[in-house]
């Protein structure tokens, strides 16, 4: 049993369940209870409808919940990915029946399941915050492994939202540079290079992703795909942006890689009529956005129709909220109705730190003749050599901490740099600091 469940957490699933399979019914109970986990999360990893069946089997002989608290973890793992109702609550109640019971293992495997569910399905808050307590929890017992993968999620899901991506940068490029398992550094890259490139620091979003393995761990292979397609998006890179469908249920990440496919093809000028997905498991932001580009593509005057589709997507994720008002601004032709979506997205790309959705949307802005002030180089000639230093090196994506070490100053005088900087640039976040000192001064 030991061995099957070391073969099922390295993957190796068919091995696992062949491990556990010489186990027969006679053998005691907790034994059968760890084979029929091993046997249902197996079946789970390959075949939901056969999972959903030997569910039905598992409960029949151990009752429900099960006193095995690897059982009952692995049973609301089949409700989860099912999504029967009150999925969450098995889940929650698993781990923490496991926790009390002293299965660290299947406590902090549920509670990380719930967390990569509830992101999965576009409820990042609240993912976010299952995170965040998973991650104090494992602190306190001294879980470091976990504990990174709960940080990384966190960051994942905060850099999405479109919040608080100075912070997330930081933390994110701090993590990375810690040895980590790889699906915790696949989440902080993913987290690291969005919140870069969507704050303008494209060069390092681009490097960070180049650094990825060449075959990164299936849960996070799909979230480093997109990000490295968006990132090529937002440099105006339209060719090299090649978003493809992640595998599995991922309706938040299929509909996110579907819509930066429909703004390639916009860029790209080849037909932006794409087909549209027949049957897709989608969470509702993103079928109401994808809705629009298909009405749009056959009826230009149903371009209103991203307007709900924004305000899905405003408590959700704020850059799709600002591509929506984007697409409206984009399509309409009357600039009395172009206009007002294009200030929306403006006000909230600048509120969010979306550098490049902001230039764009202040782009598309200028078409009807409505101009922003635009610094121009004596901003950036004011900046003091050591300011334009800092902001190179953050720039570059590197944390306060061995900006420090490379200066030979304290980290409280690299931020004073970086807040001089920003005051100067008149630029409300770090990172936009950074990406308009390149600009200016290049």
């Amino acid at each position: 049993m030991l061995r099957g469940e070391a073969l099922l957490q390295l993957g190796e699933v068919d091995e696992a369940v062949a491990a556990v399979t010489v186990v027969p019914d006679a053998a005691d109970r907790q034994a059968v209870a760890a084979r029929d986990r091993v046997l249902l999360l197996g079946a789970l990893a390959r075949d939901r409808a056969r999972a959903a069946e030997l569910a039905e089997a598992t409960v029949q002989r151990h009752g429900r919940p099960p006193e095995h608290t690897g059982l009952r973890a692995a049973l609301a793992a089949v409700d989860a990915a099912a999504r029967h109702a009150g999925w969450e609550r098995e889940l929650a109640t698993a781990a923490a029946a496991a926790g009390a019971g002293g299965d660290a293992l299947a406590a902090r495997w549920s509670a990380w399941l719930l967390v990569e569910t509830l992101a999965a399905d576009g409820r990042l808050a609240e993912a976010a915050e299952n995170a965040r307590l998973a991650a104090d929890a494992c602190a306190s017992d001294l879980a470091y492994s976990w504990q990174t993968r709960f940080l990384a999620a966190e960051l994942w899901c905060t850099a999405l939202r479109g919040e608080q991506l100075d912070d997330v940068v930081r933390r994110a490029v701090a993590l990375v540079d810690r040895t980590l398992p790889a699906v915790a550094h696949g989440y902080a890259t993913a987290a690291a290079a969005l919140a870069e490139a969507d704050g303008g620091l494209l060069a390092s979003a681009r490097a960070r992703l180049g650094d990825r393995p060449a075959r990164p761990v299936a849960s996070v292979a799909g979230l480093l795909d997109w990000v490295a397609a968006e990132a090529a998006w937002l440099d105006g890179q339209p060719e090299a942006a090649t978003p493809t469908r992640p595998a599995g249920r991922a309706p938040l990440l299929t509909g996110l890689a579907e819509i930066t496919g429909r703004w390639v093809a916009y860029d790209a000028e080849d037909g932006h009529g794409l087909p549209a997905l027949d049957g897709a498991d989608l969470v509702g932001p993103a079928q109401a956005t994808l809705a629009a580009w298909q009405a749009v593509t056959v009826d230009p005057a149903k371009v209103a129709e991203f307007d709900p589709a924004a305000t899905a997507w405003h408590d959700v994720a704020r850059r799709e909220e600002v591509r929506c008002l984007l697409a409206h601004g984009l399509y309409e032709t009357d600039a009395s109705r172009a206009v007002p979506p294009l200030l929306r997205a403006e006000q909230v790309a600048e509120q969010a730190g979306l550098v490049v959705l902001l230039g764009r949307t202040r782009r598309a802005l200028r078409r009807h003749a409505v101009r922003r002030e635009t610094r121009g180089p004596r901003a950036g000639m004011d900046l003091t050599d050591r300011e334009r230093e800092v902001l190179r090196l953050v720039a570059q994506g590197e944390p306060t901490r061995r900006i420090a070490g490379l200066l030979g100053i304290s980290r409280e005088t690299v931020e004073t740099h970086i807040r001089a900087g920003m005051r100067k640039l008149g630029a409300k976040t770090r990172t936009e600091a950074a990406g308009l000192a390149l600009e200016l001064l290049q």
